[in-house]
């Protein structure tokens, strides 16, 4: 818990920090936004994890008139419960056994973004590297060897994590945008429980909870506000 109040931290003060050289210089300018994300997990991650919601704010300082700029984000996330089975090859006749997932998880990251300066419509680029800090419950439970089996299989860390993204923001009134953006987004040491790698036999159950990527695609719709 203790790294996931700090990357919070950092977070909020790479936004502060970026606000206050904005705040410092006539010459920069900043676009905050606030937006709902839809989550839609993809790979080996999409094999278990469930539709995700997600609230994200972004910074993004640069230059008037200028195509290159910073962004940071900060984005909290949560896949919704979601349960499948292990595969009837993988144990008894008579067994069955389920995996139910959901999943917190907290971003930050920081890159370039590249948008066309525009009075109404701006279309944008942008690539983030950061930290994804995850909180996952995976409860793998049912029965195995004609007795009632439950066992936790969760996880709880901090990964280096990558995002790159598109969207377009459209001038509503002076200072006020909306946006509406797709992001690719990736952690890339996740150690979550793969409904193959569990198996039963008399001798008991084994389940390999390895490392993988968490890849998800977001949908986000939001508010821009500066200049």
């Amino acid at each position: 818990m203790k790294f996931a109040r700090m990357f919070v931290f950092v977070g909020l003060f790479v936004a502060v920090s970026a606000a206050g050289v904005t705040n410092a210089s006539a010459q920069m300018r900043q676009l905050a936004g606030g937006y709902l994300a839809g989550s839609f997990p993809m790979g080996d991650w999409g094999k278990i994890a469930g539709f995700g919601m997600a609230l994200d704010g972004t910074d993004v300082v640069r230059k008037p008139g200028k195509a290159l700029a910073m962004r940071s984000s900060l984005s909290l996330l949560y896949n919704f419960s979601r349960t499948v089975d292990v595969p009837a090859t993988n144990v008894g006749a008579n067994d069955k056994l389920q995996i139910e997932t959901k999943n917190w998880s907290l971003l930050f990251g920081i890159g370039p973004e590249f948008s066309k300066p525009s009075n109404s419509v701006s279309p944008f680029l942008y690539a983030t590297a950061g930290f994804d800090t995850y909180w996952t419950s995976s409860t793998l439970s049912g029965t195995a060897n004609g007795a009632a089996y439950s066992a936790e299989h969760g996880d709880s860390r901090i990964s280096f994590a990558w995002a790159a993204g598109a969207g377009v923001r459209r001038l509503v009134t002076a200072g006020n945008m909306v946006e509406l953006s797709v992001e690719y987004r990736s952690g890339l040491d996740h150690h979550f429980l793969l409904p193959g790698d569990v198996h039963s036999t008399p001798a008991g159950v084994t389940a390999d909870r390895a490392s993988h990527s968490s890849d998800q695609i977001l949908v986000r719709l939001g508010t821009v506000l500066g200049d």
